[in-house]
């Protein structure tokens, strides 16, 4: 195998005799022993960061993210984040880990799993991938609530793009499962039976924001949900951000996750208060 600095014809120079005058070429394959020793002990090029993992490894591959002050504190809110299209769920928490890491609040829930255009390539399509992540939430929930001590009563969604349609279908999907969802540049397309009517009575929380310059299938689908929800008189906030298919910046996402986990009421929440912007 080629070595650093040599040729494919470099050779070792050989013993060379005393004389008040080295040949030209003597010299030169000195200068290349003294070159390969000098590659021999160089110090490795610097291995590339890897990517961050998030939180503790589970057995079923989802990740727990847990705030400061976990151990004296408890029962804990929750918040399962879900994947955006070709993501995973810790691709969409690392735009929020440093907020999170500063401020808690919160037990973050990291799914395994990804997601691709292929899960929303038909309706039908999009139905099996909506009883997917139904089964998997929920037994990763089951699963982590008695070991993390997460409180049963409050456990919310959040999602952006894909994860944002996900976290609106599953409130509908399992009506009784969560508290709220935080739902980010969605269309919120889907429909189911009596969904609705559960969330309401339960007191379900929504956090609908979307980019100002949003597509208008998202920007409709969004505003046809507000609609619904107040018809319905189901809690919701809105707001948007500058930008197209943008997530929230952090200081908007923790004051969602704070209304729709119901630790405090969040108002007047407007796009001119926030500088930075998540990107697609």
């Amino acid at each position: 195998m080629m070595k650093p600095c040599d040729s494919p014809e470099a050779e070792m120079p050989g013993r060379v005799g005393f004389s008040p005058a080295l040949s030209r070429r003597a010299l030169l394959a000195g200068g290349c022993a003294l070159g390969l020793a000098a590659c021999a002990t160089a110090p490795p090029p610097a291995m590339v960061t890897r990517r961050r993992d998030f939180g503790l490894l589970q057995d079923d591959g989802s990740r727990v993210v847990l705030p400061p002050g976990h151990e004296t504190g408890g029962p804990w809110p929750t918040v399962v984040f879900l994947p955006a299209t070709d993501g995973t769920a810790p691709d969409l928490y690392r735009y929020y880990a440093e907020a999170h890491a500063t401020r808690g609040g919160f037990v973050a829930l990291l799914p395994p799993g990804s997601s691709s255009s292929a899960d929303y390539a038909s309706g039908e399509r999009f139905a099996a991938t909506v009883d997917e992540w139904r089964d998997r939430v929920a037994a990763m929930v089951a699963a982590q609530s008695g070991r993390f001590g997460l409180d049963p009563e409050r456990v919310g969604l959040a999602g952006f793009s894909l994860g944002g349609d996900l976290a609106w279908a599953l409130s509908l999907a399992s009506p009784a499962a969560y508290c709220g969802a935080i739902v980010m540049g969605s269309r919120c397309g889907w429909r189911d039976g009596d969904g609705l009517s559960v969330l309401a009575f339960r007191g379900y929380r929504f956090a609908l924001l979307r980019g100002a310059d949003e597509s208008d299938a998202r920007a409709g689908g969004m505003e046809a949900a507000r609609r619904l929800l107040d018809t319905t008189g189901i809690a919701n906030l809105f707001d948007e951000m500058p930008g197209e298919h943008v997530r929230a910046p952090p200081p908007l996402f923790m004051q969602a996750a704070d209304f729709v986990l119901g630790s405090g009421a969040v108002a007047g929440l407007t796009a001119d208060r926030w500088r930075g912007t998540g990107s697609t």
